[in-house]
């Protein structure tokens, strides 16, 4: 094997002594601790293949020592105090823990003023983050850090000539604030984080949290697209040996790793993946670990993501993949240089993934240049069109410091305007949930989207999750859609409106909304009926008009009607939707219909006889609405598993 495959002894232990001669370094990464009873975290991968790659070379680990890591949000005195021996602390930076970072590093220099801070990671950027507006850090590391950060802390241990280090900031000695230019990184073959030991003393001392991997078989993207902070990657892509991947993914089984993502831009797109993705599947099979995995997928029509996607879910380790778009403005597309797959591509696809049993979901990004509140619900409505009943993932366009909607001659060509507001977690306590780490800079407004649309796009966003994919009014969108030729972008705008008007609930999730679209306040929502935790505004509107369910459908009645001429039919296709809404109650429902409507829906029948049919369904047993809430809501809407049917099987037709 390959120097840096094998586990090299680079133990870290924080209560080590530190010789007298060596500068202590160490790593900050923190991010978010899930659970109450078990717990989870991420590994402090970026921060970790800094000390893996520098700790490689003798000249620094025979002249540093390696403190470790801080890679949870610790109050801020007590990660001081396990500071109080760095020489040179590392901060690693994404929009989730930008606040803390900056919080610890200020308070450390305070009470450490020798203490050597370097800033890098995704949200330091070149010409947006410098150091007057980080007076408490000493460098700043713009781009890829490996080769960058070793490089500088050499230059700092032989007191050398900085300007030589390719891609910082730094105060020269009369206090000059300068940078260099960034090289490309050659390198394809780092020493591994894992497979060097750089974790093993941090699962060693947190024996109570289950651990979660990021791990890349290669970085970088040749796609260039504006909202993401890959899009401004120029390098190729650079290709990680295949046996240092399959070393990393045995290191993940024998440590018994539950969770680990592929952080390629574009996993699927080269043939060696299909390599890769059956070590996992043996791995899983034979040791069972890791338990789960996730990945970014390529985006063009591919049929390797095909059977890598259906080959995971086929061994239980991952229930599908995104089929992305972001938009299906071509206006919109052009300015933010995507291509998306065919419309025909994309129909084959959803119906060779179902063919498999696969639910796969898709992703739209609210509030892209171009974008209206006209080709944003018609997008959304074509994918409805062409089947994309499974789940629609709708994000709030972010930007990101790296990014080329970053720049500010494309803010001002267009018009984009922006709020900060607080990155929280949801589905955690509400104090909890106010503890702010970082801040996402959201885009409220642009020429093509002023803000009265954008809270209107906002709120036909948290219709369209909550009553079609979460399943308020599937049925009744798509009886209306095959039988009556109504689109779907029609019937939602129209339902969005409706229950602005009628519906007391949707009013409460507007102001919230508004508040949040204003910089004034969060996307959450805490009902205590459904636990002591925040929601999404999509979910608690699934959630209070399913727990009030008789007077939302009998509401609705009023809206249904005059789409359908047959009263008859309208009642019983109400009827017939409510049953489907899941629910604690174990009871048995039975349904009698004069109309067929399972067939139409769920055997592929072209129209709805008139039949008379009795449908009835077992639904699962929920303790209470709190469990009901959590499992179908908070860890099953992307599966389908807020519809009583999907969730349970239990159904029968006579």
């Amino acid at each position: 094997m390959k120097p840096g495959y094998t586990d090299n002894s680079n133990k870290t232990n924080r209560s080590s002594p530190q010789s007298p001669a060596k500068k202590r370094v160490y790593l900050v990464q923190p991010g978010y601790v899930y659970g109450d009873e078990k717990k989870s975290a991420y590994l402090p991968y970026a921060a970790g293949t800094l000390a893996a790659y520098a700790f490689s070379r003798k000249d620094i680990s025979g002249s540093y020592e390696f403190g470790g890591f801080i890679c949870f949000f610790e109050d801020i005195e007590k990660a001081v105090s396990e500071l109080k021996d760095a020489g040179i602390v590392g901060f690693s930076n994404y929009v989730w823990n930008y606040k803390y970072n900056c919080d610890l590093a200020r308070e450390l220099k305070k009470e450490n003023p020798d203490c050597i801070v370097i800033f890098g990671g995704h949200q330091i950027a070149r010409g947006k983050t410098t150091l007057d507006e980080l007076g408490f850090a000493d460098f700043l590391i713009f781009g890829e850090g490996e080769i960058i950060f070793a490089s500088l802390l050499k230059t700092i241990l032989n007191n050398g000539d900085y300007s030589a280090v390719a891609g910082i900031s730094y105060r020269d000695e009369n206090g000059r604030i300068c940078e260099t230019a960034g090289e490309p990184c050659p390198l394809s073959d780092y020493p591994s984080p894992y497979l060097t030991g750089m974790f093993d003393s941090l699962l060693q001392n947190n024996p109570d949290i289950s651990f979660s991997a990021l791990f890349e078989t290669n970085r970088g993207c040749p796609f260039r697209c504006a909202y993401c902070d890959w899009g401004t990657t120029k390098d190729r892509i650079k290709m990680f040996p295949l046996e240092r991947v399959f070393a990393e993914i045995d290191w993940f089984a024998s440590h018994k790793i539950v969770s680990c993502f592929a952080a390629d831009a574009n996993f699927g797109m080269f043939e060696r993946d299909e390599q890769i993705a059956r070590k996992l599947i043996e791995s899983r099979r034979q040791t069972g670990y890791p338990e789960h995995f996730d990945a970014t997928y390529a985006k063009s029509d591919n049929p390797r993501v095909l059977k890598i996607a259906c080959d995971m879910f086929n061994a239980g380790l991952s229930n599908g993949p995104s089929i992305s778009f972001q938009s299906l403005n071509p206006a919109t597309l052009k300015a933010i240089g995507r291509e998306n797959m065919t419309p025909e591509n994309f129909v084959l696809a959803l119906k060779k993934y179902e063919e498999s049993g696969i639910r796969p979901y898709s992703e739209i990004i609210l509030g892209l240049p171009e974008e209206t509140y006209e080709s944003f619900t018609n997008g959304i409505g074509e994918l409805l069109r062409l089947g994309q009943h499974s789940y629609i993932d709708i994000f709030r366009c972010e930007i990101l410091s790296n990014s080329l909607l970053a720049d500010d001659e494309i803010r001002k060509k267009y018009q984009i305007k922006t709020v900060k507001v607080p990155s929280t977690l949801h589905h955690v306590s509400e104090e909890e949930s106010k503890k702010s780490y970082g801040f996402s800079e959201v885009v409220v407004s642009t020429s093509s989207m002023p803000p009265d649309n954008m809270l209107k796009a906002n709120l036909f966003s948290m219709t369209i999750q909550s009553c079609h994919h979460m399943g308020l009014t599937k049925y009744i969108a798509m009886y209306l859609h095959r039988e009556h030729g109504v689109e779907y972008s029609l019937f939602y705008r129209r339902l969005t409106d409706f229950l602005l008007n009628k519906n007391s609930d949707f009013r409460i999730m507007k102001n919230i909304f508004s508040g949040y679209l204003n910089g004034e306040g969060e996307l959450s929502f805490t009902d205590k009926r459904f636990g002591a935790i925040t929601w999404f505004p999509e979910e608690a509107f699934f959630l209070r008009s399913v727990e009030n369910r008789k007077n939302f459908y009998a509401d609705l009645k009023e809206f249904v009607e005059p789409f359908i001429n047959d009263e008859n039919l309208a009642s019983q296709l109400l009827r017939f939707q409510s049953m489907f809404c899941v629910t604690p109650d174990a009871a048995t429902i039975q349904e009698s219909f004069d109309f067929d409507f399972y067939s139409f829906f769920f055997c592929g029948k072209d129209y709805v006889e008139n039949k008379k049919t009795t449908v009835t369904i077992t639904p699962f047993k929920y303790s209470d609405w709190q469990e009901c809430a959590v499992r179908t809501v908070w860890f099953g809407r992307r599966r389908g598993m807020t519809n009583a049917f999907i969730s349970n099987n239990g159904i029968s037709v006579k």
